[in-house]
């Protein structure tokens, strides 16, 4: 199955990595891709890397977004996602497109995504860490060998950390353990089961508090001063 294949790989070296690019290069390639998700592009600072992510790869991250868009959708959180966003830095040195990146709340024009999701398959090529920081991405997850982790921009940059701060709640671990389904339908369908269940059944453990019932009736007097009966309810 997919978990067997993907938990034990050996990382893989990244496809190329060109030194003394410009960033009219990078603009240039950016260009002749078009609209095309390949090949994924990372530029620092006069360094250019091209990845063509393979089936296994895509299909994986992929998959961890739609359970990530699930999770949204049983909890209420209002989402768009945006894939490979290609992210640009204002100094003209650094770009990537993410493999998986989302905004949280009703934003029409964001400038960056509150969370990117990079798999990681390939060793060496660009620390994308460094860049993550300088675009300002508030949170990233790493998935590798089996393991997905959370890091969250602080001052002197991402730091992991045990529970995800844009989406407060979400178990990382759980959520990865659903990565092994032979296809994504079946992963959607039972981790929105596990999670769903599990809201139910804290809703079901809640004790509602006892409500004083009134009698639909009380003794009045009318004009004439004689008393009305509460109705006998066995008639």
């Amino acid at each position: 199955m997919l978990a067997g294949r993907i938990s034990t790989h050996d990382d893989a070296p990244v496809d190329v990595v060109l030194q003394e690019a410009a960033w009219s290069d990078y603009q240039r390639i950016l260009e002749l891709r078009g609209e095309r998700s390949v090949p994924r592009l990372a530029f620092l600072e006069g360094a250019l890397e091209l990845r063509s992510p393979s089936r296994k790869h895509e299909a994986l991250k992929s998959m961890i977004g739609c359970l990530v868009e699930v999770w949204c959708l049983e909890r209420g959180v209002e989402f768009s996602a945006y894939g490979s966003w290609t992210l640009e830095g204002k100094k003209k040195d650094r770009g990537l497109d993410p493999d998986e990146c989302y905004v949280f709340g009703d934003v029409r024009d964001p400038e960056r995504p509150d969370l990117a999701i990079e798999v990681i398959w390939t060793s060496g090529g660009i620390d994308k860490r460094e860049m993550y920081r300088d675009l300002g991405v508030r949170e990233l997850w790493y998935w590798r060998r089996g393991r997905l982790t959370a890091h969250v921009l602080r001052e002197g940059g991402h730091e992991e950390i045990a529970q995800s701060e844009v989406l407060p709640g979400i178990d990382l671990v759980q959520l990865a353990s659903f990565l092994d389904r032979p296809t994504a339908s079946q992963a959607i369908r039972a981790y929105r089961a596990a999670i769903g269940g599990n809201a139910r059944s804290r809703a079901g453990n809640r004790r509602l508090k006892p409500v004083a019932v009134q009698p639909l009736f009380r003794n009045v007097t009318c004009s004439d001063h004689r008393p009305i009966k509460p109705r006998d309810s066995s008639v």
